[in-house]
């Protein structure tokens, strides 16, 4: 009896393994496919550092125009107002908003309202799975530089694992349309590479406010740089960043992949992340026919930005990142919500100036106080 007992105790706990491992292979399938949908990890040694063009202004290179906290003393914060219904809000005034930097309030020396030119750059996705959808695109590229200022410059991007200047700086939308045309979709997809060129190609525009507006589906697979490498970027610069993905949409998750976010989850993530550093923002369409009001929406969003500007209190020319905030009080500022760019990097003393002793501290190589800041 005790053996009979105890085989049929083990053919029963066998069973009940089984029927568990069962119910639970879902999740754990689960799991596996979503490490397997990871995006391959890029190696970056592998691959040559990208190049739009020669004439591409370098890293080092000062751009022309008005610069945040790179090559003049002047902070300028181009500002989207908008209600709870996210339509854009005109007509406030200067004393309406309050300007922070690094919790410090500052004193707001310049403002306006006016729809001031663009240089702007449009990056289109042409890796293959764009092959459904680039007519739509390419249709919504071109109403959005007809609903653009006139005197915008405009250059096109395209890019699949490779970035390629198609379109110099131009306000001929015939040119546009002839690129366009001649567009060919195939290939991987190497997104933090077209934004790191575009944001760097940009720069060198000659109008006073500079935007990139990038149109994928994809999930960056082939870049160089880094997403980390590529936020730095943004973040020094001066280019406001719109994103267009069209995206997979979140598949619902099971019980033990619940902590764990799905390639998906990741691209929006980054993308997101990209855009609100700039002052942009990211749309993540369920259909490409919303493309078309997407890009109405942020060329009115260019035409209609308040320009703030301001000299900082902190005349340390360190090179450190400053976090900016910017408020409306009363009741417009209840009402309304705001969006610009989380904060620029200040200026860099000038190493070549010869270490200089003070006077009343002892400390070696300060660098003279900002005579545009007014700071003692």
């Amino acid at each position: 009896m005790p053996r009979n007992f105890s085989r049929s105790s083990f053919t029963r706990a066998v069973s009940l393994i089984a029927l568990v491992l069962l119910m639970f292979s879902p999740y754990v399938i689960s799991i596996y496919c979503q490490d397997d949908e990871e995006s391959p990890k890029r190696d970056s040694s592998k691959r040559a550092k990208p190049q739009l063009e020669a004439g591409t202004t370098p890293d080092s290179a000062e751009p022309r125009g008005y610069k945040i906290g790179v090559n003049v003393d002047l902070v300028l914060m181009y500002t989207t107002v908008f209600d709870k219904a996210g339509r854009f809000v005109s007509g406030l005034k200067q004393d309406e908003f309050r300007v922070y930097e690094d919790g410090v309030q500052q004193t707001v020396l310049s403002f306006s309202q006016e729809d001031v030119p663009v240089s702007m750059g449009i990056l289109l996705d042409l890796s293959g799975s764009m092959r459904g959808k680039i007519e739509q695109v390419n249709q919504a590229a071109l109403a959005f530089i007809q609903a653009s200022n006139r005197q915008d410059q405009v250059f096109l991007i395209g890019f699949n694992e490779d970035v390629e200047l198609l379109q110099d700086f131009t306000s001929d939308i015939d040119e546009i349309t002839d690129a366009l045309e001649n567009t060919v979709v195939m290939g991987s997809t190497a997104i933090y590479d077209a934004v790191y060129l575009g944001v760097q190609k940009a720069h060198t525009g000659t109008k006073p406010k500079k935007a990139i507006i990038l149109i994928t589906d994809g999930v960056d697979r082939e870049s160089y740089y880094s997403l980390d490498e590529l936020v730095s970027k943004v973040q020094e610069s001066d280019v406001q960043v719109f994103v267009v993905g069209f995206l997979d949409p979140i598949k619902k998750k099971g019980l033990f992949s619940s902590w764990s976010k799905s390639v998906p989850e990741k691209a929006r993530d980054a993308l997101s992340r990209i855009a609100e550093e700039t002052g942009g923002k990211a749309f993540f369409p369920a259909q490409v026919s919303e493309i078309h009001d997407i890009v109405a929406e942020i060329a009115n969003e260019l035409r209609n930005q308040y320009s703030i500007g301001y000299f900082s209190t902190n005349g340390a020319r360190d090179g450190s990142f400053r976090r900016v905030k910017i408020e409306i009080t009363g009741d417009n500022g209840v009402n309304n919500r705001l969006r610009y760019r989380r904060g620029y990097f200040a200026p860099k003393a000038d190493v070549t100036q010869k270490s200089e002793l003070s006077p009343v501290d002892g400390r070696m190589g300060q660098a003279p106080p900002s005579t545009a800041t007014g700071t003692p």
